[in-house]
């Protein structure tokens, strides 16, 4: 099992490209609403990433955590993103994953450190993120973190 301690966050490279598309789909293992496809969720997180990896998106970055010998524990995809109301440009978390030997050792705590230490140097003042209201156990570490509801998107399915 990792040690909290000895993750170390670094950029993704190519060599962990695949390793991150892979471990991907995890992010809907919560169980997403009946009306969102798994298949469609997963391929459209796929993509976005691949996107970032592959620098298409010059404003998104991929960092991963790396244990102490070295092995992939998980990865966070950020963006920027500007507030619809203020125009206020933000950092965005898109996704993040971690790999399922490596939850509850702090990795996730570690990368999204990362990602608020990685807007603060892009002048961000804020750092959002979207969670499903179904996903319980993201919604309360996010809440740990010190995170809180802005916006409430609700859906009806129409039949």
């Amino acid at each position: 099992m990792p040690d909290a301690s000895a993750v170390r966050i670094r950029p993704a490279t190519a060599a962990d490209r695949d390793w991150i598309l892979r471990l991907a789909p995890r992010l809907h293992d919560f169980g997403p609403p009946p009306y969102r496809p798994r298949p469609v969720m997963d391929r459209a997180v796929v993509a976005s990433i691949d996107e970032a990896l592959s620098g298409a998106r010059p404003d998104a970055t991929v960092l991963v955590a790396a244990g102490a010998s070295g092995g992939l524990l998980g990865f966070i995809h950020l963006h920027g993103a500007k507030d619809f109301f203020t125009g206020e440009a933000h950092g965005h978390v898109s996704d993040i994953v971690v790999a399922p030997e490596a939850e509850g050792r702090g990795v996730g705590q570690a990368l999204m450190a990362a990602a608020e230490e990685w807007a603060r140097s892009l002048g961000y003042r804020l750092l959002s993120l979207h969670v499903f209201d179904g996903n319980a156990r993201a919604r309360a570490f996010y809440r740990r973190l010190g995170y809180g509801a802005d916006i409430l998107k609700l859906i009806k399915t129409l039949r």
